[in-house]
């Protein structure tokens, strides 16, 4: 097999090569010398098109799923652990599992040898890329914390992608953080281009807490992605107007006023690409509603069964807001075209 392989022309090697999923690659390197060589020199683009990190102080979760893999879910994950006599690895592709001892080494450098071998690879575009510290440390035997663990792959992140000659392409990214120091040495170093939505959550699962994030705010990468969410766990002390340029964003803050709804407004009359804007706030006896002026049209039921009212956008005969809201802790405006009205009453 490996000696017809090996004196295919080049050509016919490298469209097998494009036709086949990343684990197959990988096992054809093991073929023979000549094929690994091969396969090393050309470096073929792998067909992931999601990789998913979760980092704590025990273990190491690596999963990515490929379009072109045999596993019925497309996916194949790898838990990186220590073992006393090394590094255990349990590996998970649909209905298969394996377990492996690899040698003397720690976990995480496994770990950081399969990935650098995956990013090598990694040239086509990422519909996702999730990376979650998992600050739950009250679940874990506190021998050390993860920022001992963390730190030292965030670096070695940093410096992998910081040298690609071609960025990362992402199209989806994914934080579960818990300040903006745990971004910064992968955000800005994605394709701006390619990235579309930005995601950020809060591992450390003990209530509301403040993020800053006037570092991620300057950089290319947020202000040409398209979408932002900010889980509900995470209070932004970050102006309204730094997601202007947003066609859809979802964040909380701490209080909600008549200047809040000023911007809105503001928002939603100066920047067309504003299609929706979600706010969860602390909970307030004030119905948001009524500031926003004198409404054309009484309340219906929407598809959530919720009330559902609409408001003129200065100077725009075209689009109006629609506002939906609990009246004490969520408030959410979309831009909606007066045409599709239901039913119009000036």
């Amino acid at each position: 097999m490996d000696a017809s392989l090996v004196k295919m022309p080049d050509n016919v090697l490298n469209t097998i090569l494009e036709n086949l999923d990343f684990r197959s690659i990988l096992t054809l390197q093991k073929v023979c010398r000549d094929l690994r060589h091969f396969i090393d020199d050309v470096i073929p683009p792998s067909s992931i098109s999601e990789i998913y990190l979760r980092i704590n102080t025990k273990r190491i979760s690596l999963r990515i799923v490929d379009p072109k893999s045999l596993s019925y879910d497309r996916s194949t994950e790898i838990k990186y652990r220590n073992h006393k006599k090394g590094c255990s690895t349990v590996k998970n592709s649909g209905l298969k599992k394996k377990k492996q001892l690899r040698g003397n080494e720690d976990f995480v450098d496994f770990f950081w040898i399969d990935f650098e071998t995956i990013m090598r690879h990694q040239k086509r575009i990422l519909q996702k890329f999730s990376l979650v510290l998992e600050h739950y440390e009250y679940k874990f035997e506190k021998m050390q914390t993860l920022g001992e663990v963390s730190s030292g792959i965030l670096e070695k992140l940093k410096t992998l992608l910081e040298s690609r000659a071609i960025p990362l392409k992402v199209n989806d990214i994914d934080f579960g953080i818990v300040d903006q120091n745990e971004m910064m040495p992968v955000l800005p170093f994605i394709d701006s281009s390619t990235l579309e939505r930005i995601s950020i959550g809060n591992s450390k699962g003990l209530g509301s807490q403040n993020l800053k994030i006037d570092q991620i705010v300057r950089l290319e990468q947020w202000k040409l992605a398209k979408k932002v969410e900010i889980n509900n766990d995470f209070w932004v002390s970050e102006p309204i107007k730094s997601f202007a340029k947003f066609s859809k964003v979802e964040i909380s803050i701490k209080t909600i006023n008549t200047a809040t709804i000023s911007v809105l407004r503001e928002i939603f009359k100066t920047c067309p690409t504003m299609n929706q804007f979600e706010i969860y706030y602390e909970p307030q006896d004030q119905d948001l509603r009524t500031l926003f002026g004198h409404r054309f049209d009484g309340s219906y039921d929407d598809e959530d069964r919720g009330a559902r009212w609409f408001f003129r956008i200065p100077d725009n005969e075209e689009d109006v807001i629609s506002v939906q809201s609990n009246l004490f802790s969520w408030l959410r405006l979309t831009r909606v075209k007066y045409s599709d009205l239901p039913e119009k009453r000036d």
